[in-house]
């Protein structure tokens, strides 16, 4: 469900602000509404001491610090990462120069300067290799070496000279190109000194420090939303009723005053999702995509969880894949015992799906069916194996989940007239099955009784979806309707990518098998090659695999149901002011 929210203040004597904030910070309940936030002093620089932390944590595990390494500031890491990005600059201006002067050869550079001083100008010169300057009175050109690859010249002028179109004058360098190269293996040496500190430094330290910081900016955050007025400070935000108990109690124990009431309809609360307990771990899910429905829409996380194991199963659709990752989720499980358990039970329930969905499709890495014996081949195989069955199988899912959709529509509407318009929703949708059905699956045969059922849902929808009183300002949704009917065929078709995404995912590893196989090479260097086939191969499929979780089966949920049920993930989270 979502957790239901109540807007409340709480209210303070000024002289006890800071107690009053730690007091609340530490009970870690109240969402702080940041919208009358002033930006202080204060405030900014929290702010700006945590954004090093943060960069600094940042800089250690891009470079792979380790966690137990050595422990240092944040300031410490940043001004060493400065010293390595100064370095890596110089040397890159270094063997630029180095380039650049190469073709000159090795000359003194205050030579040229004491030349220039008594009267005898030098220029250095570049130019293209048919274009170069020609000598003449008091000008002598002399070209030094040619890049037949660039088709460039390089050569030195003596004299008055003038650059011409195309030719480029080049600055006498500060060093000779042996002064150069040895400037810039120092920098080297130097750089490679930074680089070993910087990998010596630990992110353990540097976390603890985030932390620490997270609550002092948090602290000024909550400090400068505070209202005044009269010698009182109040604080105002949003707190899960479930909660309200353990404010009301701190309340009495530290002397505030607190205001409650409901949320007014033109504010937006946090959203605060707590489903059953075994569907909890489409969490860490939700989080990870960024999305979560609007406080006032509904909680679809077990229909989410539900579809997207299924929608999982038969996107990967092989057994030997799922043994793979249900393997290698218990192996992270192991090796971080600390972490959250609940993405680890959400990948193992994916990849227990997917070990089912595997076994009934006979699909063991890409294995060709006639190779295996005859138990790993159970009679839903060839069932399954006919193009026809699956493709109506997925209109089937694809049907029931935005049936689901509808009907749920209609019982959180009812007894408004409006839930009519969502059963005559369900019957479009059953339409539209049949529809697909009939243009794509073999040998269907509409049912006669749907051209009523057809006719009678668009007449429930076309009397019922909106109430007299929304003609005027929504009545376009009517001459939208034949649209957006028609479109429902287009969300039953969506869910055929369930097949043609399984499908292809099974042709890619039996070709990588089959390429594998028919090596012909001596058996002593055919083994090794027909490893890493199999590996890259594999593993290629696998990495195409995750992506179309994130593509269709992520889509299907967010997008096809979402639009049917009227979810617009348009929540934010909800976020408590605590250490």
């Amino acid at each position: 469900m979502i957790v239901p929210m109540k807007r409340v203040a709480v209210l303070c004597t000024a002289s006890s602000e800071n107690e009053t904030l730690d007091a609340l910070q530490s009970l870690g309940v109240l969402h702080v509404d940041s919208a009358n936030r002033n930006e202080t002093a204060s405030l900014k620089d929290a702010q700006s001491s945590f954004d090093a932390a943060a960069k600094a944590l940042s800089i250690l595990k891009d470079s792979g610090c380790a966690a137990n390494g050595k422990s240092v500031s944040p300031e410490e890491v940043l001004a060493t990462k400065a010293r390595i990005d100064d370095l890596a600059a110089r040397i890159a201006d270094g063997e630029h120069a180095v380039a650049t002067y190469a073709p000159f050869g090795e000359f003194s550079p205050n030579d040229l300067r004491a030349l220039a001083a008594q009267g005898l100008e030098i220029s250095l010169f570049r130019a293209p290799a048919d274009a170069i300057p020609a000598s003449g009175e008091g000008l002598v050109i002399r070209v030094l070496a040619e890049d037949a690859k660039e088709k460039l010249a390089y050569g030195v002028a003596i004299g008055q000279f003038e650059s011409a179109q195309g030719v480029e004058l080049l600055p006498i360098p500060d060093k000779p190109a042996s002064g150069i190269r040895a400037e810039v293996a120092s920098l080297a040496a130097s750089l490679d000194a930074e680089r070993k500190t910087l990998a010596g430094m630990g992110t353990e330290s540097i976390a603890a420090e985030v932390a620490q910081r997270t609550s002092v900016r948090d602290f000024m955050a909550a400090a400068a939303s505070m209202g005044a007025e009269s010698g009182v400070k109040w604080l105002e935000g949003y707190l899960p009723e479930p909660r309200l108990q353990a404010l009301a109690d701190a309340a009495k124990k530290h002397g505030w005053g607190i205001a409650v009431r409901d949320p007014a309809e033109d504010e937006i609360p946090p959203t605060l999702v707590e489903p059953p307990k075994a569907f909890r771990p489409i969490l860490p899910l939700f989080s990870m995509l960024g999305v979560l429905p609007g406080y006032r829409e509904t909680d679809v996380s077990v229909v989410f969880y539900s579809f997207f194991t299924l929608f999982f199963a038969m996107l990967i659709g092989d057994a030997g894949y799922g043994l793979l990752i249900l393997a290698l989720t218990l192996f992270a499980r192991r090796k971080l015992p600390k972490a959250p358990r609940e993405p680890f039970i959400l990948m193992g329930v994916l990849a227990c799906a997917t070990i089912g969905w595997g076994v009934l499709t006979a699909n063991y890495f890409g294995i060709l069916p006639e190779a295996l014996p005859g138990w790993m081949k159970p009679r839903t195989v060839e069932w399954l194996a006919n193009q026809s069955n699956i493709m109506q199988l997925c209109f089937i899912i694809g049907a029931v989940h935005l049936t689901i959709a509808r009907l749920w529509n209609a019982i959180l509407l009812y007894p408004s007239r409006k839930a009519l318009a969502e059963l005559g929703w369900v019957g479009v949708i059953w339409t539209m099955f049949c529809v697909a059905s009939l243009v794509i699956v073999e040998g269907f045969v509409f049912p006669r009784f749907m051209f009523y059922v057809a006719g009678a849902s668009v007449l429930l929808i076309a009397l019922f979806m909106l109430d007299k009183s929304e003609l005027k300002t929504n009545g376009v949704q009517l001459g939208m309707l034949p649209l957006n009917i028609v479109s429902g065929l287009g969300d039953i078709i969506s869910y055929v990518r369930l097949y043609a995404v399984g499908l292809s995912s099974v042709i890619v590893a039996q070709n990588f098998n089959t390429m594998a196989m028919d090596l012909n090479l001596p058996l002593l260097v055919k083994i090794p090659c027909v490893i890493l086939i199999l590996l890259l191969g594999h593993g290629l499929n696998l990495a195409m695999g995750a992506l179309s979780i994130l593509v269709h089966a992520v889509r299907l949920n967010t997008l096809e149901f979402s639009n049917a049920k009227g979810i617009t993930w348009s929540g934010y989270d909800y976020k408590p002011f605590r250490k």
